[in-house]
């Protein structure tokens, strides 16, 4: 996004990144490393009763250790009811269970992305299998796409996916599948001792992986806010305390949260969300967010970059020189002016944001400054 303007009003107006005038965006990008659908089923119940649509990630296939799922035996053998919950671990989604666990997540408007294809080691041929089965279970190509241990899986770009000698390679099959990827490397979560590692914006700038095409090839990487090795309910309680929360957004900040639900956010005695998780989370979304998933906020974001703004202290435009509509335009009056089209007038919130609707590609809207 460019904007053009004399230096005397330089911070008169912005562009805002969020539609409907939302002043903030925030979602969770969960990791499936161990997952098992019956110990997130009353995590999602929550995040539906809140209002807070996530990323969901999932293995496709099961790992070479599960035996094609006939480690199911195994889990099933102890009678104690608590093994029947706890012990199943990084079940995939051929599980008909696990299928129609996810496919009703995404009714209810989470979005469910690909977490490598399978927990231990894929080969190329295993990815193109991974997407196209995900392909035929919910009728599209995952957006988003999640590494999985860079140290133990060789098809992580970072190991020996971006290596095309490797029968791990796979940097073609993610340009071509074209979901945002998410790069398990030492930039996957950046600058996570900033200040305000919290907020993407503040820390990294954007939400895009600059290095991820220079690095390995992938045209579409994101990173996530959080720390390294902290990606459990704790580590959202530490990291989205209500004073970090007020802080992200003051800022208009953005947070793409890396965790692991299966990790700390249930309490495991009543089996239900740990009760600090769903006061913060409620919280949370008592502000003016925009709590959607990942893949919605990075199209976003990537969209905006073809906007521009114009003005002189008594017209404004804006034009949309890209090649995508942008629905819930949002400009931010900074001295409270307000606009006007035709009989059209349109005034700012509190906090100085304008709803303009619709911009279509390549169309240009005019306002007078008023």
């Amino acid at each position: 996004m460019s904007v053009s303007k004399p230096r005397d009003i330089l911070d008169e107006w912005s562009i805002s990144l969020y539609p409907n005038g939302h002043t903030f965006a925030f979602t969770l990008v969960h990791d499936a490393d161990g997952a098992y659908s019956r110990r997130l089923a009353p995590l999602f119940n929550v995040f539906d009763q809140v209002g807070l649509k996530i990323t969901a990630t999932v293995f496709v296939s099961w790992a070479n250790w599960a035996a094609n799922g006939r480690i199911w035996t195994q889990w099933k053998q102890s009678k104690r009811e608590n093994d029947q919950f706890f012990a199943p671990q990084c079940v995939p989604l051929v599980d008909d269970n696990e299928r129609q666990f996810y496919q009703h997540l995404a009714t209810r408007g989470h979005e469910i992305g690909m977490h490598t294809p399978s927990e231990t080691s894929s080969e190329r041929v295993d990815v193109i299998r991974g997407f196209e089965y995900f392909q035929r279970v919910f009728g599209r190509y995952p957006t988003v796409y999640v590494e999985h241990s860079a140290n133990n899986n060789k098809d992580a770009q970072s190991n020996e996916g971006s290596a095309p000698e490797s029968i791990y390679y796979n940097s073609d099959l993610l340009n071509s599948y074209g979901p945002w990827v998410w790069l398990d490397d030492e930039w996957g979560v950046p600058h996570n001792r900033h200040a305000q590692f919290y907020d993407i914006l503040a820390a990294n700038g954007s939400p895009f992986n600059r290095r991820a095409a220079a690095q390995y090839g992938i045209t579409k990487a994101f990173l996530r806010t959080g720390k390294w090795r902290e990606g459990d309910g704790d580590g959202f309680l530490a990291w989205y305390s209500e004073e970090n929360i007020d802080s992200l957004e003051k800022n208009r900040g953005l947070a793409l949260v890396y965790t692991h639900l299966d990790n700390k956010w249930l309490d495991p005695r009543s089996r239900e969300i740990r009760s600090s998780i769903q006061e913060r989370l409620q919280y949370l979304t008592s502000k003016n967010g925009w709590f959607m998933p990942a893949g919605k906020i990075l199209d976003r974001l990537y969209s905006m970059r073809g906007l521009h703004l114009r003005h002189n202290g008594k017209a404004l435009t804006i034009i949309n020189a890209g090649g995508e509509r942008v629905d819930g335009l949002t400009l931010i009056s900074h001295q409270g002016r307000s606009l006007c089209r035709g009989v059209d007038i349109f005034r700012p919130t509190g906090r100085g944001e304008i709803v303009l609707g619709r911009i279509h590609a390549g169309e240009s809207l005019s306002f007078k400054i008023i």
